[in-house]
């Protein structure tokens, strides 16, 4: 299995085991939410639930990113991207490798996803033990951001695979008659 398939289950078991790992040493009081500032605007109790809330919502998170994946070879259509349409004219045949750039790029943004849950439960933690970051907030704040880029010219390389395999397509009919 190649590492990217794997990556956003190692990032969230990672997310889990500091979870569990930190949760006995911390404090009555636990920090919810931090502002740009980095100090806590939010405070709950501490319970099992308030503190595994995070990481449930990421396991959820997951396990629907994790369907969708699964479910492209046979449902591309889940996918949304500029050639879409394109994309579902095309034979079946066809379909493979662009689905193959779909679930790479579906591996790709559940990693990072997983990479953002995991940050934010660090900041949290950090947080509930009494220290501030505001370089943390701010990374948690504009680092989704940074995926722009990657998610544009991504999306832009299954276009362009989906236009090559419709020219390819269009090879191999036979010409129409005029």
């Amino acid at each position: 299995m190649r590492i990217s398939r794997m990556l956003p289950w190692l990032v969230f078991v990672t997310l889990v085991v500091f979870s569990v790992a930190v949760y006995p040493e911390l404090p009555d009081r636990l920090v919810t939410s931090v502002g740009a500032s980095g100090q806590a605007t939010h405070l709950r109790a501490k319970t099992p639930l308030v503190w595994g809330m995070l990481p449930v919502l990421s396991l959820g998170v997951l396990g629907m990113m994790q369907w969708i994946r699964a479910r492209l070879p046979a449902r591309p259509d889940l996918f949304n991207f500029p050639g879409k349409e394109d994309l579902l004219k095309l034979p079946r045949e066809l379909h493979p490798p662009i689905v193959a750039m779909m679930q790479q790029f579906m591996d790709a943004m559940a990693a990072f996803t997983m990479l953002v849950m995991l940050a934010a439960q660090v900041l949290l933690w950090h947080a509930s033990r009494g220290g501030t970051s505001s370089a943390g907030t701010i990374l948690l704040i504009v680092g989704p951001s940074l995926t722009v880029p990657f998610t544009f010219l991504y999306l832009q390389r299954v276009t362009d695979a989906v236009e090559r395999a419709r020219r390819e397509w269009e090879s191999r009919r036979p010409p129409r008659a005029a």
